[in-house]
């Protein structure tokens, strides 16, 4: 008997090996985790909860475009009463007469108001305003030399319904895909052709315009989680705004000989662009 209680108390008086967890630790040991784990959780919805969050959202952002090749033509070649610009013959080059080119790189604002309806579903009222399109290009009308070089300058201000579908997330990002319909306004100052063959300050200038009608866009990208309510949006986007065009009005010639008014009929040319944009999402 004495025997036994001397191991018992031995036992009770040898220290835990290392590494051994007592059991009285376990509890705080299990706390520790689920805080952790918690932790971890919370973390995680606060990196996803931009674009998981259903309600209405506001985006800011602007971007650069640049132009599609395009060119200015008659409205109608045949008009007689004004008279077209450039008719419907052929121009020296063997092509139709015209003036080729494209609009110079511009920047574009974005201000939109939108509605997660869904955790991979949603819409926006988006407008988009471009302030200076500068257009470049040649004419080639007969007998006016080798050289004519074409400049304009456009103001475009769009709006579009445009919906978007939120793929699953990749590597921290979540991809996305988007169209809309919708219309724009083009403001185009006015056309100088000008004839360096003829005289060095020979032109043509052409009469102002406006016009609106239907517009589109296309749009894919990637949303970037910023916190619980905002993400940085990187997009590439496709849009085409419809028509800039010249009213039929007075044109200025200048020639040698002197300068002269000749009423002009209008001509168009269509404007498409690609652009990259980089925006701020914040969901309410």
């Amino acid at each position: 008997m004495l025997a036994g209680a001397a191991a018992a108390e031995f036992r009770a008086a040898t220290p835990s090996p290392a590494g051994a967890t007592p059991a009285a630790a376990t509890p705080a040991v299990a706390e520790a985790g689920a805080a952790a784990a918690s932790g971890a959780a919370a973390s995680g919805a606060s990196a996803s909860g931009a674009d998981q969050r259903s309600g209405p959202y506001l985006r800011f952002g602007g971007g650069l475009d640049w132009s599609d090749p395009t060119s200015f033509r008659d409205q109608s070649c045949t008009s007689i009463t004004p008279p077209a610009l450039f008719g419907c013959g052929t121009g020296q080059n063997g092509r139709s007469l015209q003036a080729v080119g494209s609009f110079s790189q511009t920047p574009v604002l974005d201000g939109a108001l939108g509605y997660r309806f869904t955790s991979w579903l949603r819409a926006e009222a988006l407008l988009s305003w471009r302030p200076q399109l500068a257009f470049r290009g040649q004419s080639n009308f007969l007998g006016a030399g080798p050289s004519q070089p074409v400049n304009g300058a456009v103001e475009s201000l769009a709006a579009f319904g445009v919906a978007y579908v939120d793929l699953p997330r990749i590597a921290g990002v979540r991809p996305f895909l988007g169209a809309g319909i919708g219309a724009a306004h083009n403001q185009l100052d006015g056309v100088t052709y000008r004839f360096p063959s003829i005289a060095a300050n020979a032109t043509t200038t052409t009469a102002s315009g406006s016009s609106s009608g239907f517009a589109y866009l296309l749009t894919a990208g990637v949303a970037v989680p910023l916190s619980e309510r905002l993400s940085l949006d990187l997009a590439y986007r496709f849009s085409d705004l419809g028509q800039v065009r010249s009213r039929s009005g007075s044109a200025t010639i200048v020639r040698p000989r002197g300068t002269r008014s000749l009423t002009i009929a209008g001509t168009e040319a269509a404007l498409q662009t690609q652009g990259l944009q980089v925006s701020l999402r914040y969901a309410f």
